[in-house]
């Protein structure tokens, strides 16, 4: 069954919001620069609008995104009981998948009827009572920030400044594809109120660690180059974190380092954690990687998707890159 328009929903969100005195707002865990973007915008428009409002994020806030809090960070997952009781409407942003929640699943589902989600992936489960789907939205953001709208609430250059964090993360810098016209006029919403895009792009992307650099040069040393180079799989094994002093957070969006190749339509690449592989997968235009990763209990866009699996890294490895090469194969015999 699909889901009611996106208008629809938006009022019927817009009118719970409105009716709520107290808020719990969280994102998926691991989280990124979209959900925490919206999550901190939509936690210091309803403080604004004089809503006891609290942020959660499962697993911790990277240090990258710290300025996105300037006055309390996120509660962690060891909060989530007492402050799902408190609230009267909990809010999701930028999933909708138990998968992405770690340890929330029964906690969320006992609190069902006063929880709303918004999320733009097109994959998602039934989880609480109202959910915005709507996959055509380039980003998290451009959502949390028509909801602020409907509801009138203040939109400073703060607020607007995680906003414009959200998007511009998930369209690389408005580069990628999923960029539009609904995105960019938000964008020029958001500069209306007093934000400055060479502060942001510093904040975001020129305070690496020198660890993270190190890291780099590891992934890239483990890059394979497959199907006359349009298929590009790379590996960061627990001993590079170890070796170069890098964290599992840094990993954000080292994915995208093979795409400046030119011949490289896919790229894959699997980061070895203590329990577990994560594996990001990214595409120009012909591969559909959310169909990938659904195949691997993952999922996400056509252009960017994710999975995360029990499986040793080079048996997982071989298998994606089997799938990959089906899909391009698949599309050469369609051309």
């Amino acid at each position: 069954m699909s889901e009611p328009s996106s208008a629809r929903m938006l009022d019927q969100i817009a009118t719970r919001l409105r009716a709520a005195k107290s808020l719990l707002i969280l994102t998926h865990a691991r989280p990124d620069g979209d959900g925490l973007g919206a999550m901190a915008a939509l936690l210091a428009a309803a403080r604004a609008a004089g809503r006891s409002a609290h942020a959660l994020v499962p697993g911790g806030l990277p240090v990258r995104y710290d300025f996105l809090f300037p006055h309390d960070r996120p509660a962690g997952g060891d909060q989530a009981p007492a402050l799902a009781a408190a609230a009267d409407l909990i809010v999701i942003l930028d999933t909708c998948s138990y998968s992405q929640l770690d340890g929330l699943e029964s906690l969320l589902a006992a609190h069902a009827p006063k929880i709303v989600v918004l999320d733009h992936h097109a994959t998602y489960d039934p989880i609480g009572s109202l959910r915005w789907i709507d996959p055509t939205a380039a980003a998290a953001g451009v959502m949390t920030g028509e909801l602020i709208e409907a509801l009138g609430w203040p939109l400073d250059a703060q607020t607007a400044e995680a906003l414009l964090t959200a998007v511009t993360t998930d369209t690389g810098w408005l580069r990628y594809a999923n960029t539009d016209a609904r995105a960019l006029r938000a964008v020029a919403r958001w500069l209306d109120a007093g934000v400055r895009t060479d502060v942001l792009y510093q904040k975001l992307y020129q305070t690496d660690r020198p660890e993270r650099l190190l890291l780099t040069i590891r992934m890239l040393e483990s890059l394979e180059l497959h199907a006359q180079g349009r298929l590009a799989a790379m590996c960061i094994r627990r001993t590079d974190f170890t070796e170069t002093g890098a964290t599992y957070e840094e990993t954000e969006n080292l994915v995208n380092e093979a795409l400046r190749l030119k011949t490289v339509e896919t790229a894959l690449l699997l980061v070895e954690q203590e329990d577990m592989v994560r594996v990001s997968l990214r595409s120009r235009d012909v591969v559909n990687v959310a169909a990938v990763a659904k195949a691997f209990g993952g999922g996400g866009h056509p252009r960017a998707a994710g999975l995360r699996s029990n499986l040793p890294i080079d048996e997982l490895k071989s298998q994606l890159v089997a799938a990959c090469l089906a899909e391009l194969q698949a599309d050469r015999t369609r051309s």
